[in-house]
């Protein structure tokens, strides 16, 4: 068997992949896509090592909403917050979207945060 085939798309593909998104010192949002279409997304909110949250978004269940305060030192991620799940086709890359409201100490009624916290194709092994 030669190296080509050894390491295929599909291998990579099959491959769970993770993507982190630092948030603030004290908060790191962990993407960890599986499944053989990268089709699955689980999303955590980390404090160091310590998992805070963390929810799994499917094709079926592309959602998922934060159901309470999460504190990490001096910054909160407020009930409510959601992420969103964009499965990955041949023609656009999979993604997974936070939109939360984050409470500091210089902005304790909330500052709206939404972005893109992951993203991957259908078939690379790469990540951004």
């Amino acid at each position: 068997m030669s190296h080509a085939e050894v390491f295929s798309a599909e291998l990579a593909a099959a491959s769970p992949l993770v993507i982190n998104f630092v948030l603030s010192p004290q908060l790191t949002i962990s993407t960890t896509v599986t499944g053989d279409a990268r089709q699955n997304a689980t999303v955590a909110l980390v404090n160091g090592s310590v998992t805070l949250w963390s929810t799994t978004l499917t094709q079926f269940t592309p959602t998922a909403t934060i159901p309470f305060d999460i504190v990490a030192g001096q910054l909160t991620i407020k009930k409510g917050g959601g992420f969103t799940l964009t499965v990955p086709t041949a023609g656009q890359a999979g993604s997974v979207v936070a939109s939360l409201t984050v409470v500091t100490p210089t902005a304790p009624d909330g500052i709206p945060f939404n972005a893109t916290v992951a993203t991957w194709t259908l078939s690379s092994s790469t990540t951004s």
